[in-house]
């Protein structure tokens, strides 16, 4: 099984458990939401516990998979690349779709590829400089993937909601 075989499945497979959180573990993540470089120390103080309990605490919710890390986010805009699109990518099926992925993903613009049901294979998530650099990535990298075969191209106008992650008051209780 490729690398992207073993993404595709294990993608598949989430969601077929769910970890039990208490109180506290929802404390953790709410506090850690709001400000992920959030000290032990000053957690454990706002939670009420001893610093190694909440190490603990949190080592337990990064492997189990809870807490996937703790990322850097910029802002595109500000590093010259203001236009973001979604493309519908229509591509040839079966297992050479596995290849396709791995095309997708050496290409630099590209900020996500999602396999997706309905009319369209995957949606992928493109930043750009600008419209005609756009029209570059589309014409000379997205067209040119293993198994391309169609696209549709929408660009965004403005990010009406953006969360950039799960809504906590989606784990805040059960």
């Amino acid at each position: 099984m490729t690398l992207y075989q073993s993404l595709i499945w294990e993608s598949a497979h989430k969601g077929d458990e769910t970890l039990e959180l208490d109180d506290i573990d929802r404390q953790i993540l709410m506090l850690l939401h709001n400000e992920a470089r959030m000290p032990l120390q000053e957690l454990a103080t706002r939670i009420g516990l001893s610093r190694a309990a909440v190490h603990d605490r949190v080592k337990k919710l990064i492997q189990s998979g809870v807490i996937r890390g703790f990322e850097l986010r910029v802002d595109p805009d500000l590093l010259g690349y203001p236009v973001l699109a979604w493309i519908g990518l229509l591509t040839v099926q079966g297992t050479e779709a596995y290849r396709t992925l791995e095309d997708l993903s050496h290409i630099p613009e590209i900020e996500a590829a999602y396999v997706v049901t309905g009319h369209y294979d995957f949606l992928v998530k493109v930043r750009a400089r600008s419209n005609a650099h756009l029209q570059q990535l589309l014409f000379e990298k997205i067209d040119q993937v293993h198994g391309f075969q169609r696209s549709e191209t929408m660009v965004v106008l403005s990010a009406a909601v953006d969360k950039g992650t799960l809504d906590p008051k989606l784990y805040q209780s059960v």
